[in-house]
């Protein structure tokens, strides 16, 4: 009834790439059934080594083996399709040569990655059991991440009890926390943070599709792209099976492998593919390498000898999978990313911990007492005998220059009660205005989530500023040491915000802003204050409503909302690479609220 979708290469990618992979497999065949199929593409894997899947074949459960469909493609095929790509891998054709390949008796295709399980209730014997009356429609699903040190000390042998360990993990450290991603730039086609981990939907859609588009040869977004196609195709509707499955992700982002390469990638054009989308196909009549016969062999029926076969063990009832607490659909990203659980992100804070030498000094720049107390724990577990942390905050500011092997930079951002109700205000008077057909429905929250992520950037940004120019001064960061930003990611302005500080406070470099990053500073902050005030002031709410008529032109003529925003960006990146070359600032390590660096030089 399923067949399921990912690939893969034979080259160690990441950290422990085999155990992950054998342990992905083995667990994912626990929820299917005999009928179903896992297609695995192993792509541009060097002619003289086996696949990845022949690879790793006597760590594989019978059942694995038995649903393990491999389909290889060449490194020849790879050199005559790359054109620009820098990839090794060419995701979108690879999975699209599973879905073309794929059992036409089966109903559904999972597109899915190799490392990823899947938790299912108790009230499901299987995947299929699930499906058997969920309506035809396209599914996305959150991942929740277990860290390296966790599902490293698992053996990938046992799936069932695998699956179990790891749920009760989940709840028992209250991670069952969905990253939902609604905001007025995807609004509602993309639901959850890292949508390629699990999509779902009928085979008929991703033919009528003509699966992902092949002509995006570069890094990220192909998944975003396939969400806003299938989106359109089901009538601007996307479900999810939150409370029946889980999908577990195995860290690896520790090793650095990922993020080696961050700020130095090429992306797809996110703005072109998903953005702006809006034709269902893609490619041609030959997606899929259609045209191509491609090596097609059952695992099982070629790896006849060497297995080893686990019995499964008794499934306890686990009843429902409930959250650690319901999802948040509120369109108010940069709050979601700051205003984080202290208790949640210890966890991935710890996987740091536990790798640097015991007698580090650890030190805590930050104004949580949470945070702080959380973080604290958790070095105490890890190096008992070690220093405690340090509240580098707590210290008198003309106390001694402080050198840690571990910075802990805090962002944690809890929104006033004076802001809570201009946003609340503003809400009902946008509501006000729909009622009154002067704009339009997804412009009542394009509106409030504008207007809550200026104002959260504003005010958090004048607090992080203001600690980091007090403190950062006393701190020498020697080659090796590492620094954590907690709540906090690539994306968001205070990630760059503190590369800045620490270059111009604690290296010493000179920062200088252009006059085009003065400026767009001052609008953000007068456009906060015309909204605070536009309902006392004649003259500030017609400058808001000329405001809106501009975005709604830029929008139809050239798919962009602001001009100045266009410019600033294309201005800031360059400012923001000339600033970090001599910083050397490398990036290991990014969770969805979490960046860690290393100090290289």
């Amino acid at each position: 009834m399923i067949s399921v979708v990912t690939y893969g290469r034979n080259d160690n990618y990441g950290f422990n790439l085999y155990k992950r992979t054998a342990f992905g497999f083995n667990c994912l065949a626990e929820v299917l059934t005999e009928e179903d199929e896992v297609l695995f593409v192993d792509y541009n894997t060097p002619g003289h080594l086996p696949t990845l899947p022949e690879f790793i074949w006597d760590t594989l459960t019978e059942k694995a083996l038995k649903l393990i469909k491999v389909i290889r493609i060449a490194p020849e095929v790879h050199d005559s399709i790359k054109q620009d790509s820098p990839l090794k891998i060419l995701e979108n054709v690879s999975r699209n040569a599973a879905i073309v390949r794929s059992n036409p008796k089966n109903y559904w295709v999972l597109s899915t990655n190799p490392d990823v399980l899947l938790v299912l209730a108790s009230k499901w014997s299987s995947l299929t059991d699930l499906l058997r009356d969920q309506p035809d429609s396209f599914y996305e699903m959150p991942r929740f991440d277990i860290p390296e040190s966790v599902w490293s000390a698992l053996p990938r042998s046992e799936p069932q009890d695998n699956l179990h360990l790891l749920r009760d993990w989940l709840v028992h450290h209250k991670a069952a926390i969905p990253e939902t991603v609604p905001d007025y730039r995807f609004q509602k086609f993309l639901l959850f943070d890292a949508p390629g981990d699990f999509q779902l939907a009928p085979r008929e859609y991703f033919f009528r599709l003509r699966g992902f588009d092949e002509s995006m040869n570069k890094y990220l977004h192909s998944d975003s792209n396939l969400a806003k196609r299938m989106w359109l195709l089901n009538g601007e509707r996307t479900d999810h099976l939150l409370g029946h499955l889980w999908v577990l992700h195995q860290d690896h982002y520790l090793s650095g492998e990922w993020a080696k390469n961050v700020g130095t990638i090429v992306h797809n054009d996110y703005h072109t593919k998903v953005d702006l989308q809006s034709a269902l196909e893609a490619n041609d009549d030959k997606w899929g390498l259609q045209d191509l016969r491609l090596p097609t062999f059952s695992l099982a029926e070629k790896i006849r000898q060497g297995r080893r076969f686990f019995p499964p063990l008794p499934q306890p009832v686990n009843g429902d999978l409930p959250l650690s607490r319901e999802p948040d659909w509120s369109m108010e990203p940069l709050y979601r990313l700051c205003h984080y659980s202290p208790e949640v992100l210890a966890l991935y804070v710890r996987e740091l911990l536990q790798i640097v030498r015991p007698e580090s000094l650890v030190v805590y720049l930050g104004d949580n007492a949470v945070s702080f107390e959380q973080l604290s724990r958790a070095w105490e577990e890890v190096s008992p005998g070690g220093a405690p942390v340090e509240d580098f905050c707590a210290s008198p500011a003309g106390s001694d220059t402080l050198t840690p092997d571990v910075l802990l930079v805090d962002c944690y951002y809890e929104r006033s009660e004076y802001w809570e109700n201009r946003i609340r205000m503003l809400r009902e008077q946008m509501q006000y205005q729909l009622a009154k057909g002067r704009i339009q429905p997804r412009e009542v929250e394009q509106e409030v989530s504008r207007f809550a992520d200026n104002a959260d950037e504003n005010q958090l940004h004048r607090r992080l500023t203001l600690l980091w120019k007090m403190h950062l001064g006393r701190l020498r960061m020697r080659p090796g040491s590492h620094i954590v930003l907690i709540g906090c990611n690539l994306y968001c302005r205070h990630f760059f915000t503190f590369q800045e500080a620490f270059a111009t406070h604690c290296v010493g470099l000179e920062s200088r802003q252009n006059w085009l990053q003065k400026l767009h500073s001052r609008y953000q902050r007068l456009k906060v204050r015309m909204q605070v005030e536009e309902e006392h002031n004649f003259v500030l709410k017609v400058l808001w409503l000329i405001r809106m008529m501009k975005r709604r032109a830029f929008r139809s003529l050239t798919g962009h909302e602001s001009l100045m925003g266009y410019i600033y960006l294309k201005q800031f990146l360059r400012y923001r690479d000339r600033l970090l070359k001599p910083l050397n600032l490398r990036t290991l390590y990014v969770h969805h609220r979490l960046v860690v660096m290393r100090v290289e030089s």
